[in-house]
């Protein structure tokens, strides 16, 4: 006997359920009001799973790093260019639109088309709207980004206190 975690009946039977991603200590009221029994598959992980080949989930699982979902930590090849505003401007200059007929052809509002011009970060989404409308490439290759090593104890890692003593 133990509480539930859901509606927090108190010394009641109990099974350990998946909510989501956690799982929950819930009484078997809760289990089937909010249908947490056990179900064989995802409605939408069925049709994802059907809709692709089993080597696209190798492939995506060895590219991830492991067999499930997208890794969200991995960079893409790609970033956005530095000077993309300027470069959005002047492609919209050249096509003689005002930033409402770029928006309209876009399918994009006017304050869209403002803040990317203005140098906001667009979505993924509408920097694409822009490249294929415009004609034009935002984004580019990466830069290489220099690191440099600050200490090379094999006992630990630095610290904080350690990078602060170097620097005086």
């Amino acid at each position: 006997m133990a509480d539930c975690e859901l509606c927090g009946a108190m010394k009641v039977g109990v099974k350990q359920v998946k909510t989501g991603r956690t799982e929950v200590a819930a009484c078997s009221r809760c289990i089937e009001k909010l249908n947490l029994g056990p179900k064989p598959v995802a409605p939408g992980l069925a049709r994802a799973f059907s809709s692709k080949s089993p080597t696209s989930s190798a492939n995506n699982a060895a590219r991830t790093g492991h067999g499930r979902g997208k890794n969200i930590m991995s960079r893409s090849e790609k970033d956005l260019a530095d000077d993309f505003s300027s470069r959005i401007s002047s492609a919209r200059k050249q096509k003689n639109w005002n930033q409402a007929q770029l928006g309209k052809r876009m399918a994009e509002t006017v304050n869209v088309i403002k803040s990317a011009e203005s140098g906001k970060r667009p979505t993924d989404s509408v920097i694409r709207k822009f490249e294929r409308i415009l004609g034009i490439t935002l984004m580019v290759e990466h830069k290489s980004v220099d690191t440099r090593v600050l200490g090379s104890g094999t006992s630990r890692g630095i610290t904080l206190g350690d990078y602060l003593n170097k620097e005086r």
